[in-house]
């Protein structure tokens, strides 16, 4: 089976909702940083087998959003691209089954990675179509029904790991429910307080700070301009959703968000709505030896897992248990981890079912 490396890697800044990235078109974001990734890489676009770009919202605009952003980014029309949906982790997917891809001698070079701009998500009208007839009319927040990640169509089932007979739980019986949800029933199941989600979730917001203070993250970072009206262009290049200066005071000042009174989960200890892309060029061993590229690193070996929806947030652990058997490696032999963190709760919850040391975990911030 051969080797895979990577060769080039980039990212935009992250935009926070509704903030500088807002007016900027998904596929405008992700040509950026496949430009981005192609030009770091010094490769010829025509030598791509294959585009692969994760989107969980994809817009309604541009159906294959990894397509129109290839061209738009001046990558032939020749060279095919692929939009992958496995929500969270899509751009994690386009880079695993492009690697799998290299593997099985499919493909030789692959521009893999995301986008998303959740601020372009619009308000629809599901009945407008055939007529509301003697009804009114409903706008409906796609966004927020699409965070319900499908509880409209399954509600929660009675079968999961939580005790649903205690609250939280015990509210969404037979409902749907949201991910900042899932998030207050990690923290039921696991016993998981408030305090220790905020100190999380105060380290992350400091870690980013200081990140982005130190210049961290300068090299990763690709500039992007923004049209600007009645005024010269905006270069964006540092992340917006952190908050500098960050106390445990500010933190514990905040309100539940999601489950009223009892709730832990605030939106201080949870990740942000954000727009934004990453990219990488992969490519076989063999290819950038013949290229003379010399690799970023290696990618050694790959896991996947999946758990209850109603704890989707520890789908971590399954996966790097699958990825431990998979590499016969132990977390133990790990000298930097990046585990995702879209809830303090799911990242403590992860950090506990997998013996995680914090100290080297997600070092720069997360979510």
């Amino acid at each position: 089976m051969k080797d895979v490396v990577i060769v080039s890697a980039c990212r935009t800044a992250i935009g926070a909702f509704g903030a500088s990235l807002r007016d900027s078109h998904a596929a405008t974001i992700a040509s950026v940083t496949m430009k981005a990734a192609i030009e770091r890489a010094g490769i010829d676009p025509a030598v791509i087998d294959d585009v692969r770009y994760g989107c969980c919202m994809e817009p309604v605009d541009t159906l294959n959003v990894a397509r129109v952003g290839a061209l738009l980014a001046g990558i032939p029309a020749s060279v095919a691209a692929v939009t992958i949906n496995r929500v969270c982790i899509s751009g994690m997917e386009a880079i695993l089954s492009g690697t799998a891809m290299i593997q099985a001698s499919m493909a030789d070079v692959i521009l893999a990675g995301g986008v998303e701009h959740m601020s372009g998500v619009p308000y629809s009208v599901p009945k407008a179509r055939w007529g509301c007839r003697l009804q009114d009319g409903e706008f409906v927040d796609n966004l927020i029904r699409g965070l319900h990640c499908g509880s409209h169509v399954i509600p929660h089932p009675e079968d999961g790991p939580v005790d649903a007979e205690k609250p939280p739980l015990s509210y969404f019986k037979g409902k749907p429910y949201i991910m900042g949800h899932t998030a207050e029933f990690i923290a039921q199941h696991l016993d998981i307080s408030r305090e220790e989600m905020d100190q999380v979730a105060l380290r992350s917001h400091n870690n980013v700070e200081r990140a982005t203070n130190d210049g961290s993250f300068k090299e990763e970072i690709v500039p992007m301009q923004i049209p600007q009206r009645k005024a010269d262009p905006l270069i964006f290049d540092k992340d917006e959703h952190f908050r500098p200066g960050m106390t445990l005071e500010k933190l514990q000042a905040l309100a539940p968000a999601f489950v009223p009174k009892i709730g832990r989960v605030t939106a201080g200890n949870s990740s942000g709505i954000n727009d934004g892309s990453a990219a990488v060029i992969i490519m076989s061993a063999e290819k950038a030896s013949e290229l003379g590229l010399a690799p970023l690193a290696r990618i050694k070996s790959m896991g996947i897992g999946a758990c209850h929806p109603s704890v989707m947030g520890l789908s971590p652990v399954p996966a790097v248990n699958d990825l431990l058997s998979r590499s016969g490696l132990k977390i133990a032999d790990f000298e930097l981890i990046e585990v995702n963190e879209a809830f303090a709760a799911q990242y403590i919850g992860c950090e506990k079912e997998l013996g995680l040391n914090r100290e080297i975990t997600n070092v720069n911030g997360s979510g």
